[in-house]
Protein backbone atom coordinates (compact mmCIF):
# COMPACT_ATOMS: atom_id res chain seq x y z
CA UNK A 1 0.00 0.00 0.00
CA UNK A 2 1.13 3.46 -0.66
CA UNK A 3 0.31 6.87 0.34
CA UNK A 4 -0.70 8.47 -2.98
CA UNK A 5 -2.36 11.64 -3.68
CA UNK A 6 -5.57 9.92 -3.96
CA UNK A 7 -4.89 8.57 -0.55
CA UNK A 8 -3.71 5.25 0.70
CA UNK A 9 -3.90 2.66 -1.56
CA UNK A 10 -2.72 -0.62 -3.89
CA UNK A 11 -2.61 -0.48 -6.98
CA UNK A 12 -4.47 -3.33 -9.24
CA UNK A 13 -5.47 -3.36 -12.72
CA UNK A 14 -4.14 -2.23 -15.40
CA UNK A 15 -2.19 0.44 -13.61
CA UNK A 16 -0.61 -1.63 -11.88
CA UNK A 17 0.49 -3.95 -14.57
CA UNK A 18 1.96 -1.15 -16.28
CA UNK A 19 4.03 -0.49 -13.12
CA UNK A 20 5.07 -3.78 -13.10
CA UNK A 21 5.54 -4.36 -16.50
CA UNK A 22 8.54 -1.08 -15.94
CA UNK A 23 10.13 -2.43 -12.96
CA UNK A 24 10.38 -6.00 -14.55
CA UNK A 25 12.56 -4.30 -17.30
CA UNK A 26 14.56 -1.78 -15.22
CA UNK A 27 15.66 -4.56 -12.64
CA UNK A 28 16.57 -7.39 -15.52
CA UNK A 29 18.63 -4.43 -16.66
CA UNK A 30 20.28 -3.68 -13.51
CA UNK A 31 20.44 -7.29 -13.13
CA UNK A 32 22.56 -7.94 -15.78
CA UNK A 33 25.36 -5.17 -14.70
CA UNK A 34 25.42 -6.72 -11.59
CA UNK A 35 26.00 -10.06 -12.73
CA UNK A 36 29.01 -8.71 -15.27
CA UNK A 37 30.41 -6.19 -12.10
CA UNK A 38 29.00 -6.88 -8.45
CA UNK A 39 29.99 -2.85 -8.27
CA UNK A 40 30.10 -1.57 -11.77
CA UNK A 41 28.16 1.64 -12.04
CA UNK A 42 25.26 0.81 -14.62
CA UNK A 43 25.62 4.34 -17.00
CA UNK A 44 23.42 2.92 -19.45
CA UNK A 45 20.64 2.64 -16.80
CA UNK A 46 20.13 6.28 -16.62
CA UNK A 47 16.74 7.25 -16.06
CA UNK A 48 16.97 11.39 -15.43
CA UNK A 49 16.03 11.14 -11.57
CA UNK A 50 19.78 12.13 -10.10
CA UNK A 51 19.17 11.09 -6.67
CA UNK A 52 18.18 7.96 -8.10
CA UNK A 53 20.78 7.65 -11.06
CA UNK A 54 23.39 8.44 -8.49
CA UNK A 55 22.47 5.08 -6.40
CA UNK A 56 24.96 1.66 -7.48
CA UNK A 57 22.99 -0.78 -9.08
CA UNK A 58 22.73 -3.25 -6.31
CA UNK A 59 21.18 0.05 -4.54
CA UNK A 60 18.41 0.38 -6.86
CA UNK A 61 17.33 -2.95 -7.37
CA UNK A 62 16.63 -2.86 -3.90
CA UNK A 63 14.88 0.42 -3.85
CA UNK A 64 12.65 -1.01 -6.95
CA UNK A 65 11.95 -4.04 -5.05
CA UNK A 66 10.67 -2.20 -1.70
CA UNK A 67 8.37 0.14 -4.40
CA UNK A 68 7.06 -2.83 -5.88
CA UNK A 69 6.34 -4.38 -2.88
CA UNK A 70 4.66 -1.42 -1.19
CA UNK A 71 2.95 -0.19 -4.83
CA UNK A 72 1.36 -3.69 -5.43
CA UNK A 73 0.64 -5.66 -2.42
CA UNK A 74 -1.87 -5.17 0.54
CA UNK A 75 0.75 -4.15 3.57
CA UNK A 76 -0.40 -3.33 6.93
CA UNK A 77 1.05 -0.01 6.06
CA UNK A 78 1.93 2.40 4.06
CA UNK A 79 5.66 3.39 3.36
CA UNK A 80 6.75 7.01 4.94
CA UNK A 81 7.45 9.37 1.89
CA UNK A 82 11.15 9.79 1.30
CA UNK A 83 13.02 11.78 -1.36
CA UNK A 84 14.21 8.40 -2.45
CA UNK A 85 11.45 6.29 -2.85
CA UNK A 86 9.55 9.14 -4.53
CA UNK A 87 12.67 9.00 -7.19
CA UNK A 88 12.91 5.83 -8.03
CA UNK A 89 8.68 5.91 -8.67
CA UNK A 90 9.61 9.34 -11.04
CA UNK A 91 12.40 6.64 -12.60
CA UNK A 92 9.75 4.05 -13.51
CA UNK A 93 7.62 6.13 -15.15
CA UNK A 94 10.67 7.86 -17.10
CA UNK A 95 10.89 3.75 -17.92
CA UNK A 96 7.65 3.99 -19.41
CA UNK A 97 8.14 7.30 -21.53
CA UNK A 98 11.16 6.13 -23.16
CA UNK A 99 10.23 2.69 -23.80
CA UNK A 100 6.97 4.27 -25.71
CA UNK A 101 9.50 6.49 -27.28
CA UNK A 102 11.61 3.68 -28.37
CA UNK A 103 8.53 2.37 -29.60
CA UNK A 104 7.26 5.55 -31.78
CA UNK A 105 10.64 5.36 -33.14
CA UNK A 106 11.08 1.58 -34.04
CA UNK A 107 7.86 1.99 -35.72
CA UNK A 108 4.95 -0.71 -35.31
CA UNK A 109 8.00 -3.50 -34.09
CA UNK A 110 7.53 -4.71 -30.07
CA UNK A 111 11.04 -3.30 -28.81
CA UNK A 112 13.68 -6.22 -28.42
CA UNK A 113 12.98 -7.05 -24.55
CA UNK A 114 15.42 -7.59 -22.40
CA UNK A 115 13.78 -10.18 -20.70
CA UNK A 116 14.08 -13.51 -22.57
CA UNK A 117 10.71 -14.87 -22.55
CA UNK A 118 8.83 -17.61 -25.21
CA UNK A 119 8.55 -16.42 -28.53
CA UNK A 120 4.29 -16.80 -28.39
CA UNK A 121 4.58 -14.81 -24.65
CA UNK A 122 6.21 -12.05 -26.43
CA UNK A 123 4.22 -12.15 -29.45
CA UNK A 124 1.16 -11.91 -27.18
CA UNK A 125 1.72 -8.95 -25.49
CA UNK A 126 0.51 -5.55 -25.49
CA UNK A 127 2.45 -2.67 -27.04
CA UNK A 128 3.89 -0.18 -24.41
CA UNK A 129 1.59 2.47 -25.96
CA UNK A 130 -1.56 0.01 -25.41
CA UNK A 131 -0.81 -0.60 -21.33
CA UNK A 132 -0.26 3.17 -21.00
CA UNK A 133 -3.71 3.82 -22.67
CA UNK A 134 -5.46 1.18 -20.71
CA UNK A 135 -3.52 2.15 -17.55
CA UNK A 136 -5.25 5.84 -18.07
CA UNK A 137 -8.35 4.57 -19.31
CA UNK A 138 -8.67 2.19 -16.12
CA UNK A 139 -7.87 5.41 -13.77
CA UNK A 140 -9.58 8.16 -15.42
CA UNK A 141 -12.75 7.56 -17.36
CA UNK A 142 -15.00 7.35 -14.28
CA UNK A 143 -13.72 11.14 -13.29
CA UNK A 144 -14.68 12.31 -16.95
CA UNK A 145 -18.49 10.61 -16.48
CA UNK A 146 -18.95 12.19 -13.42
CA UNK A 147 -17.78 15.60 -13.61
CA UNK A 148 -20.32 17.92 -14.65
CA UNK A 149 -19.59 20.35 -17.45
CA UNK A 150 -16.75 18.57 -18.69
CA UNK A 151 -16.12 17.75 -22.32
CA UNK A 152 -15.90 14.07 -23.19
CA UNK A 153 -12.42 13.09 -23.12
CA UNK A 154 -10.44 12.59 -26.01
CA UNK A 155 -7.53 9.45 -26.24
CA UNK A 156 -5.24 9.13 -28.83
CA UNK A 157 -5.15 6.05 -31.58
CA UNK A 158 -2.79 3.79 -30.23
CA UNK A 159 -0.73 3.90 -33.20
CA UNK A 160 0.05 7.64 -32.59
CA UNK A 161 3.76 8.69 -32.83
CA UNK A 162 3.35 12.13 -31.14
CA UNK A 163 5.44 10.84 -28.20
CA UNK A 164 4.42 14.53 -26.37
CA UNK A 165 0.93 13.02 -26.11
CA UNK A 166 2.00 9.73 -24.50
CA UNK A 167 4.62 11.61 -22.25
CA UNK A 168 1.06 14.02 -21.36
CA UNK A 169 -1.05 10.71 -20.27
CA UNK A 170 2.27 9.03 -18.55
CA UNK A 171 2.45 12.58 -16.34
CA UNK A 172 -0.99 12.24 -15.55
CA UNK A 173 -0.68 8.98 -14.54
CA UNK A 174 2.35 9.47 -12.27
CA UNK A 175 0.56 12.05 -10.71
CA UNK A 176 -1.94 9.53 -8.81
CA UNK A 177 0.93 8.38 -7.29
CA UNK A 178 3.52 11.11 -6.54
CA UNK A 179 1.91 14.13 -4.61
CA UNK A 180 4.70 16.33 -5.56
CA UNK A 181 8.49 16.56 -7.01
CA UNK A 182 10.68 17.31 -4.23
CA UNK A 183 12.68 14.76 -4.18
CA UNK A 184 14.05 17.22 -7.05
CA UNK A 185 15.61 19.72 -4.33
CA UNK A 186 17.18 17.11 -2.56
CA UNK A 187 20.82 18.13 -3.26
CA UNK A 188 19.91 21.58 -2.66
CA UNK A 189 19.81 20.38 0.97
CA UNK A 190 23.22 19.30 1.03
CA UNK A 191 25.55 20.24 3.58
CA UNK A 192 23.36 23.15 4.39
CA UNK A 193 23.58 24.69 8.28
CA UNK A 194 21.21 22.24 9.96
CA UNK A 195 18.68 24.98 11.51
CA UNK A 196 18.60 26.62 7.93
CA UNK A 197 17.71 23.63 6.11
CA UNK A 198 14.96 23.02 8.97
CA UNK A 199 13.70 26.40 8.18
CA UNK A 200 13.57 25.73 4.44
CA UNK A 201 11.89 22.44 4.73
CA UNK A 202 9.29 24.02 6.60
CA UNK A 203 8.47 26.76 4.22
CA UNK A 204 8.01 23.98 1.59
CA UNK A 205 5.82 21.24 4.26
CA UNK A 206 8.42 18.44 3.97
CA UNK A 207 8.51 16.26 6.28
CA UNK A 208 11.54 16.74 8.38
CA UNK A 209 12.91 13.24 8.11
CA UNK A 210 12.42 13.36 3.95
CA UNK A 211 15.72 13.76 2.73
CA UNK A 212 17.42 12.03 5.37
CA UNK A 213 16.56 8.54 3.70
CA UNK A 214 19.97 6.55 2.49
CA UNK A 215 19.77 3.15 0.03
CA UNK A 216 20.62 0.05 1.47
CA UNK A 217 23.48 -1.50 0.42
CA UNK A 218 22.75 -5.60 -0.70
CA UNK A 219 25.65 -7.73 -0.11
CA UNK A 220 26.72 -9.72 -2.28
CA UNK A 221 24.99 -12.87 -1.35
CA UNK A 222 21.57 -11.37 -1.16
CA UNK A 223 21.24 -8.98 -3.99
CA UNK A 224 20.11 -12.06 -6.53
CA UNK A 225 17.73 -13.14 -4.04
CA UNK A 226 16.09 -9.45 -4.11
CA UNK A 227 16.01 -10.10 -8.03
CA UNK A 228 14.06 -13.09 -8.28
CA UNK A 229 11.97 -12.52 -5.39
CA UNK A 230 11.41 -8.73 -7.21
CA UNK A 231 10.55 -10.65 -10.53
CA UNK A 232 8.09 -12.78 -8.88
CA UNK A 233 6.25 -10.14 -7.32
CA UNK A 234 5.84 -8.07 -10.87
CA UNK A 235 5.39 -11.06 -12.68
CA UNK A 236 2.37 -12.59 -10.99
CA UNK A 237 0.45 -8.95 -9.01
CA UNK A 238 -0.87 -7.06 -11.83
CA UNK A 239 -3.76 -10.52 -12.51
Amino acid sequence: MWHTSRGDRTLSGDEAALISRAIDEMITALGMRVHEDFEEFATDCISGIGIYDACTPSQRIGLLHQVANYLLCDTETALPLNALTDATVAAVFAEIRDQVVIEIKLGHQDPVPTVERPETERLSRPTWRQMVLSAHLNCFDQRYEQEEGVEEAWFPEINCEESRVWEGLINELSELILWDRDFELAETFLDLDPNISKHRRRLLGIDDHYFSAVPQDLEADSVFQVLEETYHLVRTKPR
